[in-house]
């Protein structure tokens, strides 16, 4: 699904350097928090969730406001978008909805994706197994199975060969960019929470970047940001280190390289 932002976040985050993975696997659909989960969810399945899970979920997802609406495109306490809330069956938008129907969506929504479609927040609170901003190695191949003869088998038993499960890699698909705001991203308004960072931020991290997503645009995510310019080779119309408009749309569009 698609997601948005955590409303309560800390403020000063570390960042490392990005993990270029190359693509073997695309996951899309997913919200203003940007992190492809669902090829996970293939391998790993749903966890089972509990009353407690859901109350941490829409905190992190939207601080437990069940009428939030901050035009972004997402909606209500576990953050909707519209495609998603009217897929599951329900009319208008989530923020419109009683909190006992958007608690009943989020939890038919998990039921069939596990925490997949909340990738920024499953991982932050550990909710099942979501780990969508971190490729896994490639296959690793199975050990030779060992030759026997006919004479050597009648005097000795084979030790039982051990397979390595094959794991999958995931990434980000290439798909349509949420509205700029157009103001860019910069270190001036560091001290102020804004959704746009955060949106761009966990965007960032399901690209390879483990960037922490908390909403704040620090010293770390202008270096990120200048890398990742540099990198895709783009156009700026602001300073390096800020997320203009073209910055922003090469997050969603460009494929991970």
């Amino acid at each position: 699904m698609s997601h948005a932002p955590v409303l309560r976040v800390r403020k000063h985050a570390r960042h490392a350097r990005p993990s270029k993975a190359a693509p073997v696997m695309a996951a899309a659909g997913l919200s203003a928090s940007f992190v492809a989960a669902d090829a996970a969810m293939l391998a790993s399945g749903a966890s089972a969730a509990t009353a407690d899970d859901f109350a941490r979920l829409r905190q992190c997802e939207s601080g437990g406001n069940y009428a939030i609406n901050t035009g972004n495109g997402f909606y209500g306490a576990y953050q909707f978008d519209r495609g998603t809330w009217n897929g599951l069956g329900y009319p208008g938008r989530a923020d419109q909805a009683a909190p006992a129907t958007q608690d009943a969506a989020a939890a038919k929504l998990q039921s069939q994706r596990g925490w997949s479609p909340w990738p920024a927040c499953s991982r932050k609170l550990g909710l099942g197994r979501s780990s969508s901003t971190v490729a896994a190695d490639n296959a690793v191949a199975p050990s030779p199975v060992p030759v026997a003869t006919r004479a050597s088998r009648s005097r000795t038993r084979l030790a039982p060969v051990h397979h390595a499960s094959p794991r999958i890699r995931v990434v980000v698909a290439p798909m349509t960019p949420p509205p700029f705001l157009h103001k860019q991203l910069s270190v001036a308004d560091q001290p102020h929470f804004r959704i746009g960072v955060h949106m761009w931020q966990a965007r960032m991290a399901a690209r390879g970047w483990p960037i922490s997503v908390d909403g704040y645009f620090g010293p770390q995510s202008a270096a990120i940001a200048k890398r990742f310019a540099a990198e895709k080779g783009i156009h700026l119309t602001a300073l390096p280190g800020e997320v203009d408009k073209g910055v922003w749309d090469a997050a969603w569009r460009l494929p991970v390289s």
